[in-house]
């Protein structure tokens, strides 16, 4: 029987804190349109929109997504003229890179929690988001894969200068925000229901193994992977917590799903911008792959004492106090 009272209840869990972080978030955003700061913003990081093949002016898209979530992000960039402009690879490389950096203050507090360093989760996922979009990027432009006009999936909003129009364009925004949570969240309990989480833990095995994940820490990747860090943070924290996971198998995984998680959900929202499939799924999985194998093979080089004192805290029990419990 389909569980409709706790997908209403997630649903519910969900709008509320999503909702409390975004409504702050698109006020503070048009206080600082309103006052300039928006455009000296744009000014700084221009070359930096430009490595990525971007607009400057999706820097304040970038910049949104990652002190908030992608759903603000894309209410901030279906206001900007310059967005219908954009080539599904620019499309792309903006999608890719929403997906690496969202959220970061709160997920990265959560990876803290769980034991691996701010330091450390804020380095690799904005590095992660540069280094797949300057690879795209170049690629796109050197091959023209992907240089067809986008055909973005948001609602339009007409310029208004008004106060009132932009209030009523936010709320238009916040209402297709809700309209998209309610329908990934039945979607999402669909596919738990014929069993895609044990077809993606099966199909990650052998990753996990290379990467020298245990079997323990395996568990919570599956959790990140598909419900991601939002989601699956309590059963992260509480894992960890327990001592049975040693410390470079919470830094593993955490770096994976850090890279990879909430791969239905996340992956949905962005497809509204309407990048390649191919790259914000098949690629962006296989770069995560890859980079954190690279990660972890440079870690395991490293002494002890940096391993405590830039990617791990103490949150993680000592293995004198995992062989007491």
């Amino acid at each position: 029987m389909f569980p409709v009272r706790k997908v209403v209840t997630d649903i519910i869990d969900v709008s509320v804190t999503l909702f409390k972080i975004m409504i702050p978030t698109l006020i503070v955003v048009k206080l600082l349109q309103e006052i300039g700061v928006v455009e000296l913003l744009n000014h700084v990081l221009s070359p930096v929109m430009g490595v990525l093949g971007l607009p400057s002016e999706m820097a304040v898209v970038l910049t949104t997504n990652m002190l908030t979530n992608p759903y603000a992000g894309l209410i901030v960039a279906s206001s900007l003229p310059e967005l219908s402009s954009l080539s599904v690879a620019q499309m792309s490389v903006l999608a890719s890179f929403m997906l690496f950096t969202h959220s970061l203050p709160v997920e990265a507090l959560i990876s803290r929690k769980a034991g691996v360093r701010l330091r450390a989760t804020i380095g690799l996922r904005v590095a992660a988001g540069f280094i797949m979009g300057i690879l795209l990027h170049q690629f796109c432009q050197a091959t023209g894969w992907l240089s067809e006009p986008a055909v973005p999936n948001l609602p339009e909003f007409s310029p208004d200068t008004t106060l009132s129009g932009w209030i009523i364009s936010q709320i238009k925004g916040l209402i297709f925000v809700q309209v998209v949570i309610i329908v990934l969240l039945f979607f999402l309990e669909f596919l738990r229901m014929i069993g895609v989480e044990r077809l993606i833990k099966l199909l990650l095995s052998p990753f996990l193994k290379l990467m020298k994940i245990g079997d323990r820490a395996s568990t919570i990747a599956v959790v990140g992977v598909t419900l991601g860090l939002g989601f699956g943070g309590g059963l992260l924290i509480r894992d960890v917590a327990t001592g049975t996971i040693h410390k470079r198998d919470v830094f593993g995984v955490l770096c994976f799903i850090n890279l990879l998680h909430s791969i239905f959900e996340d992956t949905a929202v962005v497809m509204l911008l309407g990048p390649s499939l191919l790259v914000v799924l098949a690629m962006r999985t296989i770069f995560a792959i890859i980079m954190t194998l690279v990660v972890m093979m440079l870690a395991t080089r490293l002494p002890e004492a940096i391993w405590d004192s830039q990617l791990v805290n103490r949150n993680i029990p000592e293995p004198s106090q995992m062989a007491e419990r």
